[in-house]
């Protein structure tokens, strides 16, 4: 059953599904009823294309039995375990609350900080629920906030054993995946050396450390390097972070965090012990002091009683402004046992008192005589008389504010992409996620990536921005970085398609202003301006030999220019219909045009012969791609279907339907095994390309207009037409089972 047809069905005979909870590589969590009990329990299901792998499923099932055997009021409670045909799953209790994550993620957004107490509480919880887990030989190899539930009592919960280690138990992994979350991995989880219950301590010594200073002591924008810090780097001084932790915590998140796990805590009872012992201090010892913006304050003095005769804030003197005393003469004291705001200034014990200043009694009052003013009417002549000026005023007005707009650049939104630790292909896709989300301003109408991945190369339309200079654009973005490279202006109508040269040096805009330019990637200045009799120009590439530029037209003619000096070689046409799009074969031979006559045709490079033509979808076709051994080719249509040519005979192979609107893009993975197609419905649909079985459906916003895989297809990229760039791809917090690759960029 695919998940998206699970809502509404009931499994197992019983469970009645209500609602998608969450979902990771290997599993997805569901809320769903239970008649026979009369109770709301969660459901967990393993993803259809693990069920028939013996292994994973009887790794789920020694899951399901160890985690069912133990009681624990901090441990999540397991109920049955099932299968209905071939959907394995099982059923737990249901949680009220949020995530620590959630939690730590709203304080963070409202600036301000968890209590030592609060932190302190639950830790030690979390290390009874881990230390009843290790006494029944349990490892949980993955405690992270986002494990933790905090129920709606402040009960700590430990949930998801998904890659629990059985002590004694073969050793189950996901072939050529990295268990745990790097973030929270213990240097011997990094170094794939066997664990043991050390491994959890540390795991929650970074999850401490994190509720304590709002963030984990190691911070990388990829894994690797993450992964690098956690071994070599020594631990960042929480107190250059947050002031006033007591020694007593700073002990037990060094010691948590000794990289040797001989010089960790031994037991996570050991642990709770010294936790406890803080506990304890804590609560018989006098009002702590608090710490905001990092500088300590005093403790709390008794208020003192104000003075009959008191100001406001705005009378008192600049001195006493600077003590941040409050309005009503008593100090704003905060404990460590409150959520801390961060704000600027001390807290101050001080009462700012000054006298008001009297106005003497006998000050003599003069009585002013008023002066009529003259009325303006209107329909007088000096209201006549003033309209020309109001007008030029406003007519003035109106063009400072149409100049400015000129040379006012797009709003962007740019935030860091998640670190993609694996491929996106057949095997992977239906574990795709969104990674991250830019906003540009502009309707993406092309996109592509660099040959090596760290640039994104954009078609921006701003019709909607009558005046700007930015209406119609290119621009490169730097991926890693999330940023803006480089503006590229000088078109003056709808920018069709770019593309990048197969060495990376050059980008290449067309534009239905008639022109290419060709940019210089790495200075973003103009190398070549490529102005043609052609109609406006649609699709564009460059030959695998980096040595030619092929461009389509409104007017049905397809170019061939030379790459280094803009000579036009040869014109191809082959009636009068518009070309849409084109592209290379990966060998360069062939050059595919598609057409609103609804038909692909293909072009022997050599001597710009046709070499087929290819029929059969009933409407315009808007864009092709080639296979990445160029022995298939694909076509999106306004007919809302793709279609899947043999390049050899140009027959049709199959034909994939399921959008509800135009098809505005297609693009293989590049180990070919998966093809996205993008709509103007707004869905991205991941198809398998040996079965046309559909793998994944992902929704954006907007329609989407382009979509890009990167050049080690770690990351599928779609555009939008509200300005959306959204990053696909799996999250290194899911493990799946993968082939091996290189690395990510």
């Amino acid at each position: 059953m695919i998940q998206q047809d699970l809502i509404g069905k009931t499994i197992g005979g019983r469970y009645q599904i209500e609602a998608l909870l969450g979902q990771g590589g290997m599993s997805a969590v569901y809320r769903a009823l239970d008649p026979n009990l009369r109770r709301t329990v969660a459901i967990k299901l393993i993803h259809p294309h693990l069920s028939t792998d013996p292994n994973f499923v009887g790794r789920f099932k020694e899951e399901a039995a160890a985690v069912a055997s133990l009681r624990h009021p901090n441990i999540v409670q397991v109920h049955d375990f099932d299968v209905d045909g071939e959907t394995y799953f099982m059923v737990m209790e249901y949680l009220v609350g949020e995530t620590l994550q959630a939690r730590l993620r709203r304080l963070n957004s409202t600036g301000r900080q968890m209590s030592f107490s609060e932190a302190v509480s639950i830790c030690t919880q979390i290390c009874d629920a881990a230390g009843y887990a290790h006494d029944h030989e349990l490892i949980h190899r993955d405690i992270k906030p986002a494990n933790i539930m905090l129920d709606v009592h402040g009960q700590a919960i430990l949930m998801d054993f998904g890659i629990v280690k059985i002590i004694g138990g073969e050793y189950h992994t996901a072939t050529g995946a990295t268990i745990g979350t790097a973030m929270y991995m213990s240097p011997e989880q990094i170094r794939s050396e066997r664990i043991d219950d050390r491994a959890d301590i540390y795991s929650l010594g970074v999850t401490l450390y994190e509720m304590i200073s709002g963030r984990p002591p190691y911070q990388a924008d990829s894994a690797l390097t993450l992964m690098m810090m956690v071994l070599n780097d020594p631990l960042p001084d929480l107190r250059e972070i947050r002031g006033g932790v007591p020694e007593e915590l700073l002990a037990v998140v060094s010691r948590a965090l000794a990289k040797d796990r001989s010089e960790r805590f031994q037991s996570m009872a050991e642990m709770a012990a010294a936790l406890r012992q803080i506990q304890t201090k804590t609560q018989g010892a006098p009002p702590a002091s608090t710490v905001v913006e990092g500088r300590r304050a005093e403790p709390a003095k008794p208020a003192v009683t104000p003075s009959p005769v008191t100001s406001t804030l705005s009378d008192r003197s600049p001195e006493l402004k600077k003590e941040g005393t409050s309005p009503v003469g008593r100090p704003e004291v905060f404990t460590t046992d409150q959520d801390i705001p961060r704000q600027e200034g001390r807290i101050s014990d001080t009462t700012a008192e000054q006298a008001m200043p009297v106005e003497p009694a006998s000050a003599p009052r003069k009585d002013l005589k008023r002066k009529a003013k003259p009325v303006l009417r209107l329909g007088s002549r000096r209201f006549l008389l003033l309209i020309p000026g109001i007008l030029i005023l406003l007519a003035v007005i109106a063009a400072i504010i149409i100049f400015i707009s000129t040379k006012q650049p797009p709003s962007l939104h740019l935030t860091p992409v998640t670190y993609a630790p694996v491929p996106v292909n057949a095997q992977t896709a239906q574990s795709v996620v969104n990674l991250g989300k830019w906003n540009i301003d502009s309707s993406i109408v092309d996109l592509a990536f660099s040959p090596d991945g760290k640039l994104l190369g954009t078609a921006n339309d701003r019709d909607w921005v009558r005046f700007s200079s930015y209406r119609y654009y290119g621009a490169l973005w730097g991926v890693e970085a999330a940023n803006l490279q480089k503006y590229l202006l000088g078109q003056t109508q709808w920018i069709t398609s770019v593309a990048f040269s197969p060495d990376g040096q050059l980008f290449a805009t067309a534009s239905d202003d008639s022109s290419i330019i060709i940019w210089q990637v790495k200075a973003g200045s103009l190398e070549r301006k490529i102005e043609t009799s052609i109609g406006g120009m649609t699709g564009i590439d460059f030959s695998p030999n980096n040595l030619l530029l092929a461009a389509g037209s409104w007017d049905g003619v397809l170019g061939l220019w030379q790459v280094n000096n803009g000579n036009l070689l040869r014109t191809m046409q082959d009636g009068q219909y518009s070309i849409k799009d084109v592209q290379f074969s990966p060998d360069g031979s062939l050059l595919a045009a598609s057409s609103d006559d609804n038909s692909i045709r293909i072009w022997k490079v050599s001597d710009g012969s046709p070499s087929k033509t290819l029929q059969g979808h009933t409407a315009e076709i808007l864009r092709v791609a080639f296979s990445p051994d160029g022995t298939l080719l694909a076509s999106a249509s306004e007919d809302q279907s793709i279609r899947l040519w043999q390049v050899s005979d140009g027959s049709l192979l199959r034909i994939f339907t399921g959008h509800s609107d135009i098809v505005k893009d297609v693009s293989f993975s590049p180990d070919g095994s998966l093809l996205a197609s993008g709509s103007a419905d707004g869905a991205l649909y991941l198809w398998q390309v040996t079965d046309g079985q559909l793998l994944r459906t992902l929704s954006g916003e907007d329609s989407i207009l382009s979509l890009a895989f990167s050049p080690n297809g770690y990351y599928l990229v779609s555009g939008a037409a509200n300005g959306d760039l959204q990053f696909w791809g799996i999250s290194e917090a899911i493990p799946v089972e993968i082939p091996t690759t290189p690395n990510a960029p």
